[in-house]
Parts: structure tokens; sequence; C-alpha cells
């Protein structure tokens, strides 16, 4: 049995905007982050989310005095796919609900990186 390990990322520029990459294996629901190792064997669908999901849930982690707070997000994708990703706000968080876009995001290290935004 050959195990294939997945290399791309999993967010990527398309069209209409960034999306983020899940993958479907089988008949199995899509999922994200996508797989990263199937069996040679097994069919695996790429299956592309946004560019634009619903909040399902949010929270603001305060890291300390020396640093500035940052939200984190659950964002609800058709077809029925919930991601995790660093939220992007101005002065207040999105209402629950709101229509969020996936945008490009560098980590402090530089690593480019998704995030969403209202």
């Amino acid at each position: 049995m050959k195990i294939i390990k997945r290399t791309e990322s999993p967010f990527r520029e398309a069209p209409g905007g960034m999306v983020l990459v899940a993958t479907q294996v089988g008949g199995q629901p899509a999922q994200f982050p996508p797989i990263e190792f199937t069996h040679g064997d097994q069919p695996v669908e790429v299956v592309e989310l946004g560019p634009v999901g619903s909040l399902y849930s949010f929270t603001i982690v305060h890291p300390g005095k020396e640093k500035q707070p940052y939200g984190l997000a659950m964002v609800d994708f058709e077809p029925g796919v919930r991601a995790f990703g660093r939220l992007l706000y101005d002065a207040e968080p999105p209402a629950i609900g709101a229509r969020l876009r996936v945008v490009p995001f560098a980590l402090p290290d530089g690593t480019p990186d998704y995030a969403f935004q209202e």
C-alpha cells in the first residue's frame, strides 16, 4: 500500500478572491484543514472554500500587557465545512453571522497564511 503526503498549501488565490482548500476522500464529507496523508488508491477531491463564509464563533485573545489582543474565529463555508483561523477587525469584532472573506495574512516570522475579515 502506498502512502501519499499532501504538500500543497491549504489556501490559494482564485479568480473571485482567496480560498481555503479542503479535501474530500471517497464519499466522506469535505474537511479543512485538508487531509495530509492518503493511501495511494484513495480518490481525493480538492474542494475550494470561500472566498466568503459566515462567522460561526470567535474569541479575542489578550496575550498580556505588552502585546495587542487578536481574534480567532470559526467560519462556516459551503459545502458545510467549518474552518478555524485568525480574525482581523478594526475597532469592534464582527457580529455572529457576519459574512467574512478569506484574506492573505503573514505570521510574525513572515510565513504566508490566511485570515478572515469582514
